[in-house]
């Protein structure tokens, strides 16, 4: 796979370099924050060739590439070196939300980051179980200890991985995150609290400030409130804390008001919280039994896409550290992923198309071995439609039965075959049984249902638009005669190489050229209308009669002004006549703020031309022809 050319596509369809806050990745998903989701073109980006699909959640614009994407992700950071830090200054996020969606996202976009560690523990803890079983291992010997050890570090010291997660979402202090967690685990305060728990008496701080009884080992929700307020309590000190005693008197000020309200306050609220909405969820499984975890099995698909998934596995921690085991959701969640990884190898078999036959085949593997379901998902059976509910047939039939002979999960480790072990109830071997015949009817189900009720084979969408990006001259959009493109700036034409920004240099979001401008005025080149004008006034998009698409960029990274200097005098639907000026500018400050003003000028639809070059030389005025198209 070319992830080069794949990584170029990408950033060229969500709006380019400039387009791009931050740029990090999960096990399968690129996740970027993006200063205007609008501009993106997300058909565009949904038939790159290797892209399996798109979401847009909690202010990410998350691109679904599978297995290869830490390989697409090296090759974005080498066409942009993005920042995997959450920004100062979030774009704002105009859809909606009520207090439920923000609060599962919240959850999610915390937890998505610790999974695989949380995996990397489970799978000693599934070792653990089944070593001992085929008597390599002896539960009593020193190497069981410690493997145990390494199986439980990650979730007794859960809140610690949450909070660096957490201060990452919230734009906090990563390190005084990571010191409350600490503070809430240390084996002193544990200590003194169970004491003082069962002797049925009350710490107090200060003499007189109760401190309510919790246990913060395998919590989420507790950290999460905390690393919250932790940034409110960061600014209020920054202002109150003397220049010249910020270096000590600013982090000792922190930990003292913090530790206090995390304990005291938030903690328990969280802990409560985690067993109301842990008692709500089980409530309904006590209520409905077995056929509770069948319709779970079913809906489960449309729970990943909502990107709510991981807001349930806090509630798994908690149960699995009270009980020892879990007996709901993650049954739910085995039969949905066994039955995703089905309906793909079924599409596998039945589709004519050889490269999706592939793509399909390994989403069906890494769903059913890997536990990872986002290919078949967004690849495979929500892209063909009625695969998905062949998936969801066959994942509501192996929830009914793995319910109804009360399967139970003893560990949190990726739900795939090979974790089948983590099933297995120590003292009743049938319980392997049960488990192995669950997965297998899923597996049948799902696989035969989506055989019956069939789907439209795909036609490589990405393969037509390759041909529109990689067409000879001869099949191109040629027109009779040549259009000329007036300068939209008066100064000194330069080519696109010479600008310093690979994004432009390199042509990836189009051909055009460049002006290094004498004055702050942008002048529209041709008539036409603004099909774009950016919020911060630094760049307008342009449609002209003539069809050419046009992008007139003021400056380098001149974003990061947000607005400042840039004075826009027309609108996005605005019809404007060649001449008529676009935006004006203070370039005298904007060098003064250390920014380069050379202004690109990029014909966006350059694929629908055999011709684009620039035709202009040094010194140039409204008047001059700077670009040609044919």
């Amino acid at each position: 796979m070319d992830y080069e050319s794949i990584a170029k596509k990408i950033l060229q369809r969500v709006g380019g370099k400039e387009n791009v806050i931050s740029l990090v990745h999960c096990m399968t998903r690129l996740r970027f924050t993006l200063k205007d989701e609008s501009i993106v073109d997300d058909e565009a980006v949904k038939k790159t060739k290797g892209v399996m699909g798109i979401m847009k959640k909690a202010g990410q614009y998350q691109i679904i590439i599978g297995n290869d994407v830490a390989n697409v992700y090296a090759e974005l950071n080498k066409l942009g070196n993005f920042s995997n830090e959450v920004p100062k200054k979030a774009p704002q996020n105009k859809e909606k939300q009520n207090v439920f969606s923000m609060l599962m996202d919240t959850i999610s976009g915390i937890m998505a980051p610790v999974i695989p560690a949380i995996i990397g523990a489970a799978m000693i803890k599934v070792l653990l179980t089944l070593l001992p079983m085929i008597g390599v291992l002896s539960t009593k010997g020193d190497t069981y200890n410690l493997l145990s050890v390494m199986g439980d570090g990650a979730f007794f010291f859960m809140p610690v991985l949450i909070a660096i997660s957490a201060s990452k979402k919230f734009g906090t202090n990563m390190y005084y995150a990571a010191s409350i967690a600490l503070i809430m685990l240390h084996p002193n305060f544990i200590s003194f609290m169970n004491s003082a728990n069962d002797a049925k008496e009350t710490v107090k701080f200060l003499k007189f400030i109760p401190v309510t009884y919790a246990s913060y080992a395998y919590s989420v929700i507790p950290i999460i409130l905390a690393v919250w307020s932790l940034k409110y309590v960061e600014r209020l000190v920054d202002k109150i804390t003397p220049v010249v005693t910020k270096n000590f008197l600013k982090p000792m000020l922190v930990v003292l008001i913090e530790a206090p309200i995390a304990l005291i306050i938030l903690g328990p609220l969280g802990a409560i919280c985690g067993n109301v909405l842990s008692t709500v969820v089980y409530t309904i499984h006590d209520k409905l039994g077995f056929i509770a975890i069948g319709l779970v099995a079913g809906v489960y698909p449309f729970v990943v896409m909502a990107g709510m998934h991981h807001a349930f596995t806090p509630i798994k921690l908690g149960m699995i550290a009270s009980t020892g085991f879990e007996n709901f959701i993650c049954i739910g969640e085995l039969c949905s992923n066994m039955a995703q990884g089905a309906a793909s190898l079924a599409v596998a078999v039945k589709s004519k198309n050889k490269d999706f036959k592939q793509i399909a085949g390994s989403s069906a593997f890494s769903a059913l071995f890997a536990g990872i379901t986002e290919p078949a998902l967004y690849g495979v059976t929500l892209r063909l439609k009625r695969p998905m509910l062949g998936a969801c047939i066959g994942a509501a039939a192996g929830g009914l039965f793995g319910g109804f002979f009360q399967m139970k999960c003893f560990g949190i480790a990726t739900p795939a075959i090979v974790t089948i072990v983590q099933y297995v109830e120590k003292g009743k071997p049938q319980s392997l049984l049960f488990a192995a015949l669950t997965i297998l009817l899923t597996i049948v189900v799902a696989f035969i249902a989506t055989m019956i009720i069939g789907f439209e084979d795909v036609v490589d969408d990405d393969d037509e638009l390759d041909m529109l990006e990689t067409e000879s001259k001869e099949e191109v959009k040629v027109m009779e005669n040549a259009i000329d493109i007036a300068s939209p700036a008066e100064g000194k034409a330069i080519s696109l190489s010479e600008v310093a920004d690979a994004t432009f240099a390199q042509e990836i979001l189009g051909k055009g050229a460049a002006i290094v401008p004498e004055n702050g005025v942008i002048y529209a080149p041709f008539d036409g209308k603004v099909d774009v004008m950016f919020e911060t006034g630094h760049a307008v998009g342009l449609v002209g009669e003539n069809g050419v698409e046009l992008l007139v960029h003021i400056g380098i990274d001149t974003v990061n002004l947000e607005g400042k200097y840039f004075s826009p005098k027309k609108a996005a639907g605005d019809v404007v006549k060649k001449g008529d000026v676009l935006i004006e500018f203070d370039i005298e400050k904007i060098k003064e703020a250390g920014y380069d003003v050379t202004t690109p000028v990029i014909v966006s639809n350059t694929d629908q031309y055999a011709i684009v070059e620039k035709t202009a030389t040094g010194e140039v005025t409204k008047e001059s022809n700077l670009i040609k198209v044919q």
